[in-house]
């Protein structure tokens, strides 16, 4: 017997289609994208130019297809909103939820707070695509941000509201570049329970700060084109963070000062925060990785660059209950990314963002 037979809480929205909907494909105007792009000649919504991914590795071309960090920021005091969504194929994993993995989160931007309005999700047998739709409470302009799946392709996106309703122009983000993340499947968001409850997500919403998310899951390896790559994007801070898919600490070693250096060079004044992994109690040589990341700190500032950090893994969970931080002693589940985010944003306020 089906859950929702059960608990009617469990079923998913139904879109209603009707002839009072007004329908916007994405990208449209009055609809602010944020974190990613549509390449037309894949016709899917990418992180990255996607040529160079490729060249990067098949894996990163792959992943750079994942919609990890997009949003859309937009306002309207339409009654209800709906969206509509194809994709390639449905990625399902045993340890990450679909709404974190494939679905779409709708929060509505209060005064200084977020409220969640929906969570727009496939069911497990829609392979190619799904609807939703959410009635709106309370009158009047609403401002919302709409954040992307963190482990799914997104071929289109519609966005229906009333016809009668009216978009305005949406709020901004603050008037800085965004924050760059580069690292891994933590970073790319595995295994929040929904796209706006990862680590970066959160800082986001917190501070009001764009940001562009290339993380990619298992394939962040300090390649030197990659490293050029970033050096391209404007940005007002720069995570790297990817040592947890360093196939070893030797490999890191080799990779790791010299990735810095690469973008150091073509960027001089953006502050750099060196960060390892959060897993620290489970994840393989972790200690002799942190060494590795720490004493690349360390040289960069006997060199004079006193615009690096260093973000010490061990502690972006805390001391207490560290053992449910995570969904399998690896990943974290909303509660780790929440003390990452924490750490983190101590940091923000120290570099003075």
């Amino acid at each position: 017997m089906k859950m929702e037979k059960i608990d009617i809480n469990f079923k998913k929205e139904e879109f209603k289609k009707a002839t009072d909907k007004a329908c916007y494909t994405i990208p449209c105007d009055k609809f602010d994208l944020y974190g990613v792009f549509y390449d037309e000649d894949l016709h899917q919504f990418v992180r990255m130019d996607n040529c160079v991914a490729k060249k990067v590795s098949d894996s990163v071309g792959y992943l750079s297809t994942h919609t990890s960090g997009g949003r859309i920021r937009f306002s309207t005091n339409s009654s209800t909103i709906g969206i509509s969504v194809t994709y390639p194929s449905l990625v399902q994993m045993p340890h990450m939820p679909l709404t974190g993995s494939c679905g779409f989160a709708l929060v509505e931007k209060l005064e200084d707070t977020y409220k969640t309005v929906s969570v727009f999700r496939p069911n497990h047998d829609e392979k190619n695509g799904y609807t939703g739709e959410v009635k709106i409470e309370g009158e009047g302009v609403h401002e919302y941000i709409l954040f992307f799946p963190l482990y799914n392709g997104v071929s289109d996106l519609k966005i229906y509201l009333d016809s009668s309703a009216t978009l305005y122009e949406p709020e901004k983000y603050r008037n800085i570049a965004p924050i760059l993340y580069y690292g891994a499947s933590v970073d790319q968001g595995g295994c929040a329970s929904r796209p706006d409850c990862s680590y970066t997500a959160m800082l986001s919403k917190w501070n009001n700060i764009d940001f562009i998310n290339l993380g990619f899951s298992g394939n962040c390896k300090g390649e030197p084109l990659m490293a050029e790559y970033l050096t391209g994007i404007d940005c007002s801070l720069f995570f790297m963070a990817y040592d947890g898919n360093a196939p070893d600490a030797e490999y890191l070693e080799k990779t790791h000062f010299p990735f810095y250096q690469i973008y150091r060079k073509a960027k001089k004044d953006v502050p750099i925060v060196f960060m390892s992994v959060p897993c620290f109690d489970n994840f393989p040589n972790s200690d002799k990785r942190r060494e590795v990341i720490y004493k690349s700190y360390l040289k960069a500032r006997e060199n004079g660059d006193n615009n690096v950090y260093f973000i010490d893994g061990e502690t972006l969970f805390g001391k207490k209950d560290r053992e449910i931080c995570t969904v399998e002693g690896i990943h974290p589940n909303d509660l780790g990314f929440y003390r990452i985010a924490k750490v983190i944003e101590k940091l923000y306020h120290e570099i003075g963002l």
